[in-house]
């Protein structure tokens, strides 16, 4: 039997590994001149990559690649979005893109000194400012504004009351116009609507990886790209893949990555489990050189590793190396409950594992005589937001995006008879957040303590 050394020594010496790492190390000119999450460089290139007159050579494309990131994730005027995104570009005019905007001149004379704006109390910088006219093609004498307006956060948390004041300004500003507000953050900070993420419906949430695979993946592909454009877009896709400062978050990953992540988990899969294994156990000479290959020798080959099995949930745990304390609030995970408040009670629903918490909540909503069926006929995504391709339950083991359930628990409907499958190929965060989501979908208040406390399986 090979021993755990020879084990990770294979995996790391593995061709998808080394790939991985030399793809991670590749040099960036972000990072190399110590900018790589400075907000005001991503608001710089998110400008320039926005305005259509400048020598990139896309036109509107990048726009209108934008425009369909964020219908993706409206609340709300999803259609209409989606209409300005298929817009023919010829009804484009006078476009005007600002990077750090002063929201107080917003419609000001230029004109005016610096000294008037800063008397204003109201102050304030949006990231990106993009204003064009939109001509009727039917009655070209008729003209509409629209105004695209992004805060960026790379790793400060959104402001509601920020947020707040933004909105309240445009709609004083350009009541008579089109205008959408629009929030770039990590996904971390994306909650379950754009409303308890920014205080309002009226913005719009997109985070870095929708970016990545909405906007900035398909400019790369396009053939009309400047051939000195491109390198420029390519450097800042790598600067949102690296983990900021040494933490666990990565803005983004590329589809490159997540193949050669998938390929390792696939022929490596007990290798993983196995160091899953001793990074719980007490501290030991084993544990300290597992410790050492994982967290500084192939630290940021692991950390990615670790990033995508988690985004595409294929695994219900991750390693773990942190103080014996930490890892006792881990094991904590054990201890699953959600606390319910419904027709002026609370309730509190337990489990010792997700596909059991998960099964007596499906019980209690049908005992309340919920509209369940109708949100399971559709399929149910998986995690804390909609934008995802798997689902957490559906009619059929099948996931949006084709694949079969890697996991499968059942539920027997008692009011329809029907089976519901549970993907349970998932870990109990997810698990938790997904429950939180369908509750909060059918109406119901509920909160997660393990969550609201700040616990993660990603300690």
């Amino acid at each position: 039997m090979k021993s755990l050394k020879r084990m990770i020594y294979e995996l790391t010496m593995d061709k998808d590994f080394v790939a991985l790492k030399f793809l991670i190390d590749r040099p960036n000119v972000f990072h190399v001149v110590g900018a790589t999450h400075l907000e005001t460089w991503h608001s710089r290139f998110l400008t320039w990559l926005l305005d259509p007159t400048e020598r990139h050579m896309l036109g509107y494309y990048p726009f209108q690649r934008f425009l369909m990131a964020v219908a993706e994730s409206a609340d709300e005027n999803l259609d209409d979005i989606t209409d300005l995104a298929m817009l023919n570009v010829n009804q484009f005019r006078n476009p005007e893109v600002i990077a750090e905007k002063d929201i107080n001149k917003l419609d000001i004379d230029e004109q005016e000194t610096l000294e008037e704006a800063e008397r204003n109390d109201d102050k304030g910088r949006l990231d990106v400012f993009f204003k064009v006219n939109i001509v009727d093609e039917k009655d070209p004498s008729n003209e509409k504004k629209l105004i695209l307006a992004v805060e960026q956060k790379v790793y400060a948390r959104v402001d509601m009351n920020q947020c707040d004041k933004y909105l309240r300004k445009f709609k004083e500003k350009f009541k008579d116009e089109t205008f959408l507000l629009v929030g770039l953050v990590p996904k971390s900070q994306i909650k379950e609507s754009n409303e308890a993420t920014f205080g309002s419906s009226k913005w719009n949430g997109i985070d870095y990886q929708q970016l990545v695979d909405i906007v900035l993946m398909p400019c790369l592909e396009n053939p009309d790209l400047s051939i000195y454009a491109k390198p420029i877009i390519q450097q800042y896709v790598d600067a949102l893949r690296m983990p900021y400062k040494g933490k666990r978050e990565k803005l983004a990953t590329i589809e490159e990555e997540r193949i050669l992540v998938r390929s390792i988990y696939e022929r490596f899969e007990d290798v993983i489990k196995a160091i899953i294994t001793i990074s719980n156990e007490e501290d030991s000479e084993e544990r300290s050189y597992v410790n050492t290959v994982v967290t500084e020798t192939y630290g940021e080959v692991f950390r990615t590793i670790k990033w995508i099995l988690n985004e595409d949930n294929d695994v219900e745990e991750l390693w773990n190396f942190s103080t014996p304390f930490q890892r006792n609030i881990h094991k904590r995970w054990d201890e699953l409950h959600i606390i319910i408040g419904h027709s002026n009670e609370e309730i509190v629903i337990d489990g010792k594992s997700v596909p059991e918490l998960w099964k007596k909540t499906l019980r209690w909503i049908e005992e309340q005589h919920l509209p369940l069926h109708a949100i399971i006929e559709e399929g149910f995504i998986l995690g804390g937001g909609d934008r995802g391709n798997r689902y957490a339950i559906a009619l059929q083991p099948i996931h949006k995006n084709w694949k079969k359930f890697a996991s499968i628990h059942t539920y027997e409907s008692i009011i329809t008879g029907e089976t519901y499958y549970l993907e349970t190929k998932i870990n109990p965060e997810s698990g938790m957040l997904t429950i939180a989501k369908l509750l909060r979908n059918l109406g119901v208040v509920v909160e997660t303590p393990l969550l609201q406390n700040g616990e993660s399986t990603l300690v």
